[in-house]
C-alpha cells in the first residue's frame, strides 16, 4: 500500500516537474513572442512613417513636375512666338531686298541692252572697210577700221557682261530660294514639335 503510494507521489511529482517545465517554457515562449510582436509593431510604424513621407515626396515630385512642364511650355510658347515673328520679319525684309535686287538688275540689264543698242546701231551706221574709197591720206582706213574694232569689242564685251548678269541674277534668284526654304524649315519643325508636344 505505502509502495503503491510512493510510486504514486513521485509520478505526481514527474507531472509536476514536467507541467512545471512546460508552464515556464510557455512563459519563455510567450516572453520571445510579446518582444518580437512589439519589433515587429515598431517596424511597421517606421515602415508606415516612412511610407508616408515617400508618398509626400512623390506628390511634392509630381507637383513640382507639373509646374516645371507648365514653365517649359510657357516659355516654349512665347519663344515660338518670338521665332514666328521674326521669321515674318525676316521673310518680309527678304522679300523687300529681292525687289529692289530685281529692280536694281533689270535697271542694269536694261542700261546694258540700250548699250548694246546704241553699239549695234553705230556698227550699222559704220562704213564697211572695203566700201570706203581710197582717201587722199593713207591712214584713214586703218583709223576707221580701228574704231570698228573698238566698238566690236566694246559690244562683245557688252554682251558678256550682260550674260554674266543674267547668269548671276539667277544664282541670286536660286540662292534667295533656298534661304527661303531653310527659314521655312524650322517653322514646319517647330510646327511638327508642338503638334507631337
Amino acid at each position: 500500500m505505502l509502495n503503491g503510494i510512493f510510486q504514486d507521489a513521485s509520478f505526481l511529482q514527474l507531472l509536476l516537474w514536467i507541467s512545471g517545465a512546460l508552464f515556464f517554457i510557455s512563459l519563455v515562449r510567450i516572453f520571445l513572442l510579446r518582444r518580437q510582436n512589439r519589433r515587429m509593431l515598431q517596424e511597421t510604424l517606421k515602415m508606415e512613417k516612412l511610407a508616408a513621407e515617400q508618398q509626400a515626396g512623390i506628390i511634392t515630385s509630381h507637383h513640382d513636375t507639373a509646374s516645371w512642364r507648365a514653365k517649359m511650355q510657357r516659355q516654349f510658347d512665347a519663344l515660338r512666338a518670338e521665332l514666328a515673328v521674326r521669321l515674318d520679319q525676316s521673310e518680309r525684309s527678304n522679300e523687300h531686298a529681292q525687289k529692289k535686287l530685281d529692280e536694281s538688275w533689270q535697271q542694269e540689264l536694261d542700261a546694258a541692252r540700250a548699250k548694246i543698242r546704241k553699239l549695234e546701231a553705230a556698227l550699222s551706221a559704220a562704213p564697211k572697210p572695203e566700201a570706203i574709197a581710197k582717201p587722199v591720206i593713207p591712214t584713214l582706213p586703218a583709223m576707221e577700221t580701228l574704231r570698228i574694232e573698238a566698238l566690236e569689242a566694246e559690244l562683245t564685251a557688252a554682251r558678256a557682261a550682260l550674260t554674266t548678269a543674267r547668269q548671276q541674277n539667277a544664282a541670286l534668284r536660286l540662292s534667295s530660294l533656298m534661304a527661303r526654304r531653310r527659314q521655312s524649315a524650322p517653322r514646319r519643325s517647330s510646327m511638327r514639335t508642338a503638334r507631337h508636344g
